[in-house]
C-alpha cells in the first residue's frame, strides 16, 4: 500500500498487485471506496485506488469531474506505462468515460462494468431496492443497501460485509457534487462517439439496473461489445469470478 501525490498536493491511497500489463481500476460510488480486493486477473498488474474524499485517501475536495479525471491521470502515470487497460465499475464506468474523452491516447482497452449507461438507473430501480429492504430488514441500513447489489439473497449480506471491510464513512457531499456535475454534462453521447478504441461492457443479468441501461452506450460507442453474465447482479466479479475473468481476459489479451 502507498499514497500518490497529485499536482495539488492531495494524497491518494493506492495498492498494486500482480504482474503483467497494467489495469487501472476505477471504483464505484461516488463517495465510496475501492472494493476490488477480490478481483483476480492473472497475468495483469492491478492498480487500485481510493478516489478523492473517499476511504483511505485525503477527505477533502474539490469534488469536480475535472479534478477526478486529473486524479485518475495521476494513477495512470504511476503505472509507468503510456497506455493501460482502464476498468470502471458503476459510477467508476462514468468516470472512466470522462477520462477517455480527455486521455483516449492513454487507454489500450476500456472495460465498463455494471454501468448505468448514459441515462442512469431505470425508474423501477428505487422501487425494487425498497422492496428488497422491506422483505429483509437489517440493523445496518448501509450493509442492507449494498446487499441489494447481489442476486443470491442467501449470501448477499455476507458479500456486502466483505465489500465494507475495512469500512469507512461514505462521503455524501462528494457523491452529491459529482452526480450533479455528471447530470450537467451537455452531450455525453457525442463525447462517446469520439471514443473509437475497443470497449467491453460487462453486466449481470440480475442487476436491478438491467443490461438494457447500457443500450445507450452500445449505440454511442463506435467499437463496443457487451457480455451479460447470468445469475449475477451488480458485482459480477464476486458472484461469477470465472465468467468475469474469462470475459475480460478474452477481450484484453
Amino acid at each position: 500500500m502507498a499514497h500518490l501525490s497529485t499536482d495539488d498536493g492531495y494524497q491518494l491511497w493506492t495498492e498494486v498487485t500482480g504482474d503483467g500489463p497494467p489495469v487501472v481500476l476505477v471504483h464505484g460510488g461516488p463517495g465510496w471506496w475501492d472494493v476490488f480486493q477480490d478481483l483476480a486477473l492473472p497475468g495483469f498488474r492491478l492498480h487500485r485506488w481510493d478516489q478523492r474524499g473517499c476511504g483511505r485517501s485525503d477527505r477533502r475536495g474539490p469534488y469536480t469531474l475535472e479534478r477526478f479525471v486529473a486524479d485518475l491521470e495521476t494513477v495512470r502515470q504511476s503505472t509507468g506505462h503510456a497506455k493501460v487497460v482502464l476498468m470502471g465499475h458503476s459510477w467508476g464506468a462514468a468516470l472512466a468515460l470522462q477520462y477517455a474523452g480527455v486521455h483516449l491516447d492513454h487507454i489500450s482497452r476500456l472495460v465498463l462494468v455494471s454501468s448505468t449507461g448514459l441515462d442512469g438507473p431505470p425508474s423501477s430501480y428505487r422501487r425494487r431496492v425498497a422492496e428488497i429492504l422491506a422483505r429483509e430488514p437489517s440493523d445496518d441500513p448501509w450493509i442492507a443497501r449494498i446487499s441489494t447489489g447481489f442476486a443470491d439473497r442467501s449470501t448477499a449480506l455476507d458479500h456486502a460485509n466483505r465489500l465494507n471491510t475495512p469500512r469507512f464513512e461514505p462521503n455524501q457531499l462528494c457523491a452529491d457534487a459529482l452526480l450533479a456535475a455528471l447530470r450537467a454534462v451537455p452531450d455525453r453521447a457525442e463525447a462517446c462517439r469520439r471514443i473509437a478504441g475497443p470497449t467491453l461492457l460487462i453486466h449481470g443479468a440480475e442487476d436491478l439496473r438491467p443490461p438494457a441501461v447500457t443500450d445507450s452506450l452500445l449505440k454511442a460507442l463506435p467499437n463496443a461489445e457487451r457480455v451479460v453474465l447470468d445469475g449475477v447482479a451488480h458485482y459480477p466479479w464476486i458472484e461469477d469470478p470465472d465468467g468475469f475473468q474469462k470475459a475480460v481476459q478474452a477481450f484484453v489479451s
